[in-house]
């Protein structure tokens, strides 16, 4: 078979937004279909980053996904059906909602899929249901069928992956798996329901092997916890040493108490470890108390210092939101960590996560705001404080991100961990900034869950005629009348009739008009094209992208169209552009 298979970006800005590295679920399941003989086609990007051709020349379409990337999964899987490919989808969004997932695709991976996926493409050629296949759900004679989990995987039975199945993706930083699993249980995290609490590794000689490819290289070894097992770490440590493996620059998730352990930390730096991103939560006590994360604020300065004291830089994540924490804690917050010279941070937003307790409680408390899971990036309040409002959250954790990023602080660490800190604090400048111009509509919504108004109706509504005026044998004048649009909007939601004939004219001239008529803040629009001609397929492509640009006002877009009326689709596949940004129906 031709598969393809795609892992989603999220559509806008966020603290990865810079990384161009991928998980490695698809990846493992990519180099077992090859070593199966099917012909695989990998990709990472949003659906501007993907072409028709990708879609309609494969046999089956294989998405993984989280929360924050699964509207945009959801849009390609639905492309992906209406073209008459079957879909699988997998990740840990899809294995906690698989019922909502199945609306969207054919099949669901739940959990770990290692040894579970290929028996499933199997059973796809052979046009057999998988009833016996752990951790696939389906529909079967219109009922959700949702077979036993399956085992944990036995990590020394999964090959490294070939990255290079990868189209065209250029990396700067490798990342390699030695583990899954962790033995803590943070109520706001749900790698142990997907990955397990118990700590599975694999054979230091697996991974001296995988690393030889990397050495003199950049490495992000992606366990979620990397030093759960310090024996363990500290011989892979000697033996990438010994065999002269190392990576030029590597870095890794650790917890706190990595630093009690002197041999670890100097075989961390031996082995060319020169950043740690370390779990630090909050500095409030009884916020870390609620998230479970068993560890004290003392333990976080220690942490930091020792780490400083190899020249070793900290990237310090914090979460925001709890039930304990008031704008206080935000500000307590910024200013350790401005004291205790942590290199970067995350200010994160406390998200409820399908598949945590966090989720569970908020969702059982009525407190969530929105299920808009593009939202759910730990960026954006989406539910409601204990001790703040929603906007005032959102407004104070942005403000001790500008702080900490400002001007003056850029160079603060030049003389502890090297240019490399000021440069990651330069990224981290520019990026909050940017989010925040590209958000701000956010905050007008906040504000508005906060002081709701009577609910608008379709009395809001405008009608225009674009019209051309021209001389006619230098006598008199006349016009031509193009394009007729009326826009109408109820609650947020905005309806866009257009009917006439669209040329360059006509088009930039309707575009200018909507783009007048629907600000930011409203997320949804429908626009009816039932009765529209083009002037010709370059009218078309220049259509297709004003659309494009203007999906960055609004969360979805659906385009109505004539049942019949191809011609849309058919300029794409002719053409083989991206995946347009908006959905078609009609």
């Amino acid at each position: 078979m031709k598969i393809t298979l795609i892992e989603p970006k999220a559509p806008g800005k966020h603290v990865y937004s810079n990384v161009n590295m991928p998980r490695l679920g698809l990846p493992i399941l990519g180099t077992l279909l090859k070593q199966a003989g099917h012909e695989v086609k990998l990709i990472l990007g949003s659906r501007r980053d993907i072409h028709l051709s990708d879609i309609t020349s494969a046999d089956l379409v294989c998405l993984s996904t989280t929360t924050s990337t699964v509207i945009e999964a959801y849009h390609l899987a639905d492309f992906a059906r209406d073209r008459g490919k079957p879909v699988v989808m997998g990740g840990a969004h899809v294995s906690f909602m698989a019922e909502e997932a199945l609306k969207h695709c054919d099949y669901v991976c739940r959990g770990e899929a290692d040894l579970t996926f290929i028996p499933l493409i199997s059973c796809i050629e052979r046009g057999e249901p998988p009833a016996d296949i752990p951790g696939v759900s389906f529909r079967r004679e219109g009922s959700v069928v949702h077979n036993p989990a399956a085992d944990w995987v036995d990590m020394n039975r999964v090959p490294f992956p070939d990255l290079s199945l990868f189209d065209g993706l250029k990396m700067s930083t490798y990342p390699v798996m030695t583990s899954r699993g962790c033995p803590f249980d943070c109520t706001f995290c749900s790698v142990t329901q997907m990955f397990g609490r118990k700590y599975r590794c694999r054979e230091t000689s697996a991974l001296l092997e995988e690393l030889k490819q990397y050495r003199g290289k950049q490495v992000f070894f992606i366990d979620d916890n990397f030093t759960a097992n310090p024996r363990r770490t500290k011989e892979l440590l000697r033996e990438m040493i010994k065999h002269d493996v190392k990576p030029s620059w590597w870095c890794t998730q650790v917890r706190t108490d990595a630093v009690r352990d002197n041999e670890l930390l100097q075989l961390m730096h031996d082995s060319n470890c020169r950043m740690v991103f370390v779990g630090m939560e909050s500095v409030n006590p009884e916020t870390l108390k609620s998230y479970n994360k068993k560890q004290e604020v003392e333990d976080i300065v220690y942490c930091v210092q020792r780490f400083h004291e190899l020249g070793i830089m900290v990237h310090g994540m914090f979460v925001f939101g709890a039930d304990e924490d008031s704008l206080e804690t935000i500000r307590e917050t910024l200013d350790f960590a401005l004291q205790n010279r942590i290199d970067t941070v995350q200010f994160l937003i406390l998200t409820p996560l399908p598949g945590t307790r966090t989720f569970t409680e908020l969702e059982q408390g009525e407190r969530l705001l929105t299920r808009d899971w593009n939202l759910y990036d730990a960026h954006h309040v989406v539910f409601q404080p204990a001790q703040m409002s929603p906007y005032e959250l959102q407004k104070a954790t942005i403000r001790a991100f500008k702080n900490f990023y400002s001007i003056s602080n850029i160079f603060r660490n030049l003389f502890t961990t090297g240019f490399r800190s000021v440069a990651f604090r330069a990224l981290g400048y520019w990026m909050v900034r940017s989010w925040e111009r590209e958000n701000r509509w956010y905050y007008r919504f906040l504000q508005a869950i906060s002081n709701p108004q009577p609910a608008a109706t379709w009395g809001s509504r405008i009608s225009k005629s674009i019209e051309r005026f021209r001389l006619r044998k230098l006598k008199y004048i006349c016009s031509e009348r193009f394009m007729e649009i009326e826009v109408a909007q109820e609650q947020g939601h905005y309806r866009v009739d257009l009917k006439g004939y669209l040329n360059d004219f006509s088009l930039a001239e309707t575009f200018r008009t909507i783009s007048g008529q629907i600000p930011r803040l409203y997320q949804n629009i429908t626009i009816n094209l039932d009765e529209v001609c083009f002037a010709s397929e370059k009218t078309v492509i220049k259509f297709i992208d004003k659309l494009n640009e203007l999906t960055s006002r609004a969360r979805n877009i659906e385009v109505i169209v004539a049942p019949g009326n191809k011609y849309l689709v058919q300029v794409l596949q002719k053409y083989d552009l991206q995946i347009p940004q908006f959905s078609i129906s009609g």
